[in-house]
């Protein structure tokens, strides 16, 4: 006897009214899975999502107010870096470093490019000095050659920048 069979005849065991209020349980257990499985999950997504939302728009439009402030600045700076002499900026930005004094030499190759000599320098602070060129002033670093010396982290710099006008390719 297969598990239709024993099935249909547990069905037909019981009388009409015990049938019905089969059906209504098994209806309403299925009713109650489907609520769990399905539409319990949504309902509390859904809920966090209103709660997230305002959020999400504050947000959105703080990032869109930061990102006007950029292109503003970003014009700034490139004013600033247009009228600015290179070395001058140099210098200025070296002063505010901790390598200032091993400093050997700056000069101004033309307008938009310049040679750094220095020694000894934290090879670490020069790469941070260097990233933070090209973030705040777009000069970008051209050439470099980097010499370690006899202690450990110390470094001799000869480098050679440029204004992000310079090494910017030129479009026709």
């Amino acid at each position: 006897m297969t598990a239709a069979d024993r099935l249909k005849q547990y069905w037909n065991a019981h009388s009409r009214k015990e049938r019905f209020f089969l059906w209504v349980a098994g209806a309403a257990l299925l009713a109650a899975l489907l609520y769990l499985v399905l539409l319990a999950p949504g309902l509390a997504a859904r809920k966090q999502l209103a709660a997230a939302l305002p959020r999400m728009r504050a947000q959105l439009e703080d990032m869109q107010q930061q990102q006007k402030e950029i292109v503003v600045l970003r014009k700034k700076l490139g004013a600033v870096s247009q009228r600015a002499d290179l070395k001058a900026l140099l210098q200025s930005s070296v002063a505010r470093t901790s390598f200032a004094n091993a400093l050997e030499r700056l000069d101004a190759l033309s307008g938009d490019k310049a040679l750094m000599l220095a020694a000894p320098v934290v090879f670490d602070d020069w790469l941070a000095w260097a990233e933070n060129l090209q973030r705040e002033f777009g000069i970008r670093l051209e050439t470099c050659r980097i010499d370690a010396l006899d202690q450990a982290g110390m470094v001799r710099i000869e480098a050679s920048f440029v204004t992000g006008q310079a090494s910017a390719p030129k479009t026709p």
